[in-house]
């Protein structure tokens, strides 16, 4: 039995099946969606997940050309998704160790160049043999000298100026369950550096009772991440997997290592902080 929640706790589910195969999805709808870096999936069959609670809290997005997504109408935390004859469920939000499960990533062509694989997984650039959709998004026009972001469906839109302060790949357990995904990419930029082009009317925003700083964004519309504002704060928290382009800069380390998830596999070369650097 492995239990899943979401960040606010309003979706819970049980997943009552061993889970053999741990499959990371690289396509840009699947980053935009999780506001992650690549996305990690559990595959089970319809009678081996158990909903909780949290049905009439989901909400559905379909886009034309994919599978539907799912996701907390709350905190914007991806859900369990019925594809085929089976459901996907995201690994970050699982509670349960999955270091058996065997490994594979998907959709590589869509990767980023600012992420590296450094495992010795199953690498596929698109589609695994045993699936039977495709998964990739048109970016947003760019501007020059600007680089652009957005969300799943392309109605929150931003762009940055330049290279972030700083960027972190965290691990902690609210950016697992935020992100639903191995760990979140988080660039932070002055506000002088950062603006908006559209739909910042349509973000959702949840900030957990028992933290201090953390917040998450999201586009009530399709779910996808968002950059994150916070009152009297002079930086925005950008979800790198929102670009639209490379941006340039690169990962400067993982933090939050001691709250790392047992199945996520970490072998790059950057610096890795149990906490926050000092």
């Amino acid at each position: 039995m492995n239990a899943g929640t979401c960040l606010c706790g309003a979706l819970r589910y049980e997943v009552d099946a061993e889970t053999s195969q741990l499959t990371h999805c690289h396509c840009s709808m699947c980053r935009k969606h999780h506001g992650a870096p690549f996305a990690s999936f559990v595959e089970v069959s319809q009678h081996a997940l158990r909903w909780l609670s949290g049905e009439d809290q989901l909400t559905t997005f379909s886009p034309a050309s994919s599978r539907e997504r799912r996701s907390c109408r709350g905190c914007g935390a991806v859900a369990p998704t019925w594809v085929g004859d089976r459901f996907l469920v995201p690994a970050g939000n699982l509670s349960g160790s999955l270091t058996q499960a065997t490994g594979r990533h998907v959709f590589v062509a869509g990767k980023p160049a600012w992420h590296e694989i450094a495992d010795t997984l199953p690498q596929y650039s698109g589609p695994a043999p045993d699936w039977t959709w495709h998964e990739e998004q048109t970016p947003v026009s760019a501007v020059e000298g600007e680089i652009s972001g957005s969300c799943l469906c392309g109605v929150v839109t931003f762009a940055v100026m330049g290279g972030p302060e700083r960027w972190m790949q965290c691990h902690c357990s609210r950016c697992r369950r935020a992100r639903s995904a191995a760990h979140g990419s988080n660039a932070f930029y002055s506000l002088a550096r950062f603006s908006w082009r559209s739909g910042r009317e349509n973000l959702g925003s949840y900030h957990p009772p028992d933290a201090q700083r953390f917040a998450t964004s999201f586009c009530v519309r399709c779910g996808g991440g968002a950059p994150v504002e916070r009152i009297n704060v002079q930086f925005v928290l950008v979800p790198a997997a929102l670009f639209d382009a490379d941006p340039g800069s690169r990962p400067e380390a993982h933090i939050h290592m001691a709250s790392k998830a047992s199945w996520d596999t970490i072998a790059d070369a950057l610096p890795q902080f149990a906490e926050l650097p000092s």
